[in-house]
């Protein structure tokens, strides 16, 4: 098995590497143990010649797909470690003894939004150093409300402030009106266009997520955890969903060059993965009657009279980089 090349600054493809593929296209040699050159080999894009041992470069026609291939590779893995999380949880809690009566446990369910709310708040006002927040579905304006006044206060005393949204947020009047008041006081806000799992993170000493063991909706509640090596587990995952996001004020296309809307080029990407209404519905944080409106538009727009031509549009369309 190839060991996986680790970076310092985690970059997809570091400077010195870039530098070497220019310096390899364009003829040049590179001996084993070349600044970057493991980068390009672990990446599929240098190869080596095993009788003359001469290195060369793929072509760029290439390399968008194996970096392309690299991230994703990457990012699934981060999805199936966070999925087997509350597995390993279940069974490290069933390994236990009894914990003391007189001791909190470092893992509890809180029943109910705004009891999760309440405890997201009570933590916060103890944070010491930074927050983080990922939060993939649908934000309703009271939710956000409460969450605006919160954040400025973490703000005014100094704690970083890291908000993760889905592409598809960008949709949402409410979720740009909070970003628009928050950003100026020092919040950072991205967005992914891939699935990720609803979390909070405070000081790396407090989480909160959603309930992957039984499956219960985010409405419902949510898993409080106290455990700092777990805390610390699900930082570095957000970390590189965080690195991999695009900055929330990327300048958009012009309108008249483009089709799709965030949120429909959302939907088309859990279409083409085999999702159907229902899964893209609940994986978004809209209804089935929304997802299906959204297609309808597009199918109008563009004269299609199937979802199945909706979907081979896309799988060429050149929005399909757009976030």
């Amino acid at each position: 098995m190839t060991e996986e090349v680790r970076h310092d600054d985690d970059s997809l493809l570091p400077a010195e590497a870039r530098e070497l593929y220019a310096r390899l296209a364009a003829g040049q040699s590179a001996d084993p143990g070349t600044p970057g050159l493991a980068d390009l080999e672990a990446r599929g894009l240098a190869l080596r010649d095993p009788i003359s041992g001469l290195v060369s470069v793929v072509g760029m026609e290439h390399v968008e797909q194996r970096l392309h291939a690299s991230v994703k590779k990457a990012l699934d893995r981060s999805v199936r470690l966070y999925s087997e999380l509350p597995a390993v949880l279940d069974d490290l809690r069933g390994r236990q003894p009894a914990p003391d009566r007189g001791r909190a446990s470092v893992v509890a369910f809180i029943s109910g939004q705004d009891a999760v709310n309440r405890a997201i708040s009570t933590a916060c006002d103890t944070a010491e150093s930074e927050v983080l927040c990922a939060q993939p579905g649908y934000r309703a304006p009271r939710t956000l409300s409460v969450a605006e006044d919160r954040d400025a206060l973490l703000l005014a005393r100094g704690i970083a402030l890291h908000t993760l949204y889905h592409v598809s947020s960008k949709a949402n009047q409410a979720v740009h009106d909070r970003v628009r008041v928050i950003a100026p006081k020092g919040g950072r806000f991205r967005t992914l266009a891939g699935p990720f799992l609803l979390m909070v993170i405070i000081d790396r000493k407090s989480a909160f997520l959603v309930d992957r063991l039984n499956g219960r909706a985010a409405k419902e509640g949510a898993w409080q955890v106290r455990d700092p090596a777990v805390c610390a587990f699900l930082a570095d995952v957000f970390e590189q969903q965080w690195n991999r996001a695009d900055d929330w004020f990327n300048p958009a296309p012009a309108d008249e060059d483009v089709v799709t809307t965030p949120l429909q080029r959302a939907i088309l990407r859990e279409l083409c993965v085999g999702h159907d209404q229902q899964q893209i519905a609940k994986a978004l944080g809209y209804s089935a009657r929304t997802i299906n409106a959204h297609l309808t538009d597009l199918r109008t727009r563009l004269g299609f009279r199937t979802v199945y031509q909706l979907a081979h549009w896309w799988a060429t369309s050149p929005e399909r980089e757009l976030g």
